[in-house]
């Protein structure tokens, strides 16, 4: 038994009689759920499993949807020793084609779905002009056997989870994460955040991600916390929920996205908040993404009258291929020191010792660090890092194994992609490598020009937006595509807004903006996490302009 699997079991056993997880339904009845409930549950399963798939270990896509059935197949999946593959369900275009290459690039055993979405999964899982699906699909509850062709009997160590990215630049990339990189990660974060038995966690996020995944799900359960799980949808729906489950639950650790803080501020109507009480919330935690410099300080004011300790709220910064968690946490006391120049429009996040010695910034091209205040690509190494990515050896190696002039033996720096900045022992996230804008030599966080874009106008929703490159080779040259707030009608005189926006744009950078398109909401492709896919929106909007040019040559 793994060194996971032991440690998973002796904390149910902390919490035998005890709820250790607790989950919200719809019906407004909680589900509270024992360590014994839950031992016997996944134990169960996976005797179930080994009876119907026969020798393995396996590995399980588990396309379920948040809530009992999945925590239990999640636990009878790593107590057993198979491989958990967890997965959005599928909502048809370019999820389909998600949801197929992850089965076919894991070497899935089988699908788990439930009764209602068996369907659907089927025919998501269809391939192209076939009939045939891709994989096995059978519901929790059907006691058949079921025809596996794919499984693995030697005793090579397996991951314990495959985390597939976002995808926001192209399909997926699934990162093989092992028991004690998940063991290591959770200790990390124990250690930083103060995560304990005594926490009361509130988790919203979904569980087919990282931060759902093992901040909101395993690192409570591995520290002998206790959890609320509730259903992302009922957060998207109503963000109020999320509070009210916070302040309900007595919770002292909760958190999510830059989109969720800010759907807080702006949606929460102030009957919302009667009774509201945030005075337990010791870690309110803010990452996935970029986070604008005037959202946290917002949010703080915002829910200061309702208790909210006004340090509890702090930036992160993680990604799967680090398991999760790498820099973040409660902030210095005082005033945040002056901006670096070039990051006035993100938050920082803390440095905790432990995590500054693991972390560099480097120069992409040359590879070699650079001084503190100057931008540069986040590197990062340690126990948390991940196996590598599955099925891509040549892309493991260029992102997983990087070396820096002057490491002693082989290189095991993880180069993020992530555009970063250090003063004064903060870490300033200005966004990805892939999504800059070329200014005579100077690279530009495209998330930048979107915050500027969004506060021109009201109506407009800075964390919906896509600012791209027309033509990557031209430098100074960009187009913006944003979409309107939730709730919100067009600007009156939308000319006038596109026009303030590029003067805005070209003073502050020197950027000039060919093209502004105001959209309505829901226009542009996203991430099976809400991020938007700035590439899919640039190679869009690239054959869009070289149809309409071509169309103005046929009509001449």
């Amino acid at each position: 038994m793994s060194r996971l699997s032991e440690l998973i079991l002796s904390r149910l056993e902390e919490r035998h009689d005890t709820p250790q997880i607790t989950v919200l339904r719809r019906s407004g009845v909680p589900l509270d759920l024992s360590g014994a409930h839950l031992h016997a549950a996944a134990m169960s399963l996976a005797a179930s499993w080994q009876d119907r798939l026969g020798p393995g270990p396996h590995t399980l896509v588990l396309a379920l949807s948040a809530g009992e059935r999945f925590l239990t197949a999640l636990l009878a999946g790593l107590l057993a020793g198979h491989t958990i593959v967890p997965v959005a369900l599928p909502r048809g275009g370019s999820q389909s084609e998600r949801l197929r290459h992850i089965v076919r690039d894991c070497g899935a055993s089988v699908v788990f779905c439930e009764e209602t979405s068996r369907d659907p999964i089927a025919r998501h899982l269809v391939d192209g002009g076939t009939s045939e699906p891709t994989c096995p699909f059978v519901t929790l509850d059907d006691d058949t056997a079921v025809p596996v062709t794919r499984f693995q009997q030697d005793d090579t160590p397996r991951p314990a989870v495959i985390q597939y990215t976002s995808g926001s630049t192209r399909l997926p990339k699934g990162v093989r994460i092992f028991g004690d990189q998940i063991l290591a990660n959770g200790d990390l974060v124990a250690r930083c955040w103060d995560m304990n038995p005594a926490t009361r966690f509130v988790n919203w996020l979904p569980h087919f991600h990282d931060m759902g995944l093992m901040g909101g799900i395993l690192y409570p359960l591995l520290t002998g916390a206790y959890s609320v799980q509730m259903s992302p949808l009922e957060m998207v729906r109503r963000p109020a929920t999320w509070l009210r489950a916070i302040s309900d639950h007595r919770a002292t650790f909760s958190g999510g996205p830059a989109f969720a803080f800010s759907d807080c501020l702006r949606r929460i109507t102030e009957e919302e908040c009667e009774g509201l009480d945030l005075s337990t919330w010791r870690r309110g935690f803010c990452g996935a993404e970029p986070v604008p410099a005037d959202l946290l300080p917002q949010f703080r004011r915002r829910f200061q009258p309702y208790g909210l300790d006004p340090k509890a709220v702090f930036a992160c910064y993680g990604l799967a291929e680090m398991t999760l968690y790498a820099a973040g946490g409660p902030e210095p006391e005082g005033d945040l020191p002056t901006h670096p120049s070039g990051c006035s429009s993100v938050h920082p996040c803390a440095l905790p010792e432990e995590t500054r010695a693991n972390l560099r910034i480097v120069d992409p091209e040359t590879g070699h660090g650079v001084a503190d205040g100057r931008q540069g690509e986040i590197w990062l190494k340690g126990p948390s890092k991940g196996d590598g990515y599955q099925n891509l050896p040549d892309e493991t190696a260029s992102t997983f194994a990087a070396t820096l002039p002057g490491d002693d033996g082989p290189g095991g720096w993880l180069r993020t992609g992530d555009l970063g900045v250090i003063e004064n022992g903060l870490l300033y996230v200005n966004g990805r490598l892939k999504d800059t804008l070329i200014v005579n030599g100077r690279k530009i966080a495209a998330a930048e020009l979107e915050w500027l874009a969004g506060g021109i106008h009201a109506s407009l929703n800075p964390l919906a937006a896509a600012a791209i490159s027309p033509d990557p080779s031209e430098s100074g040259v960009a187009a913006l595509l944003i979409e309107l707030k939730p709730g919100y009608e067009g600007p009156r005189d939308p000319g006038a807004v596109r026009s303030a926006i590029e003067r805005a744009v070209l003073g502050e950078w020197g950027i000039r903006l060919e093209d502004v398109r105001i959209l309505a909401r829901g226009s542009l492709e996203r991430t099976s996490s809400g991020k938007i896919r700035r590439q899919a929106a640039a190679e869009f909007y690239r054959r869009d302009r070289c149809q309409q040019q071509s169309d103005k040559v046929l009509s001449a």
